[in-house]
């Protein structure tokens, strides 16, 4: 048979008679990917069409054939196995878990500068962020801030306060409050950490803020600016 004489599956041997129908070059050195196999890459369009179908594959392939059969004139689409050798290729373990399960399934495949889990209230991070919403406080639209408080082993929010205005060394003590106690309207979240990881704003590390800390006995880790060229331990 020829897929003897060829050390070849009769499969690869259909395969490669398929491709010759439509690919000279394929009909000359039939072990060779086809022309069209070669040129296809994950583009913007594949991979915004991964995103819509959160990574299946064979939905992305149906669309990619439609959208091709409605081109005037038709044009090739790639084949499945064409589509899956590229996303494998193009797009990295991290990537593909992303598109199918989102950041947290995406993070699973990040290394760089990973941490240890840790135990429970072992280490807390704190940061303020602006709300991309619009409030009315005495009339005026404002985007009020919010400084929160969140446990690194458990990724639970342990204690926040919002403020209309600018963050303050108020909202930190605030939200800290807000964090250690656990009774209602707190908890069952929050207790005390052992340290407590600050990104270097000048409200965490003032001397209210600070002082509070070393009554609690809590650590303060300061952690260093950062640059384009790294990246800060607790955000990986």
């Amino acid at each position: 048979m020829a897929a003897d004489a060829l050390e070849a599956s009769e499969r690869t041997v259909w395969r490669w008679l398929a491709a010759a129908e439509s690919d000279e070059t394929a009909a000359a050195y039939p072990v060779a990917r086809s022309r069209a196999d070669a040129r296809f890459t994950v583009t913007p369009e594949v991979r915004g069409l991964l995103a819509l179908w959160r990574g299946n594959v064979r939905a992305v392939h149906r669309e990619l054939t439609a959208r091709a059969a409605r081109q005037s004139p038709p044009a090739d689409a790639p084949s499945l196995t064409t589509l899956h050798r590229a996303i494998r290729r193009d797009l990295t373990p991290g990537e593909r878990a992303g598109l199918a399960g989102g950041e947290r399934a995406a993070r699973k495949h990040d290394v760089f500068l990973a941490r240890p889990r840790g135990w429970r209230n072992q280490v807390w991070e704190t940061d303020h962020m602006q709300v991309p919403v619009l409030v009315e406080v005495d009339g005026t639209a404002r985007r009020p801030w919010i400084t929160w408080f969140t446990d690194c082993s458990t990724n639970v929010i342990t204690g926040i306060a919002v403020t209309p205005g600018d963050p303050s060394r108020e909202s930190v003590l605030a939200g800290l409050r807000s964090a250690v106690l656990r009774e209602e309207p707190y908890g069952p979240f929050g207790g005390l950490p052992e340290k407590v990881r600050v990104d270097r704003g000048k409200d965490f590390l003032s001397r209210t803020v600070t002082a509070a800390f070393d009554l609690l006995d809590v650590t303060v880790e300061d952690l260093p600016a950062y640059t384009p060229t790294s990246r800060a331990p607790w955000r990986a």
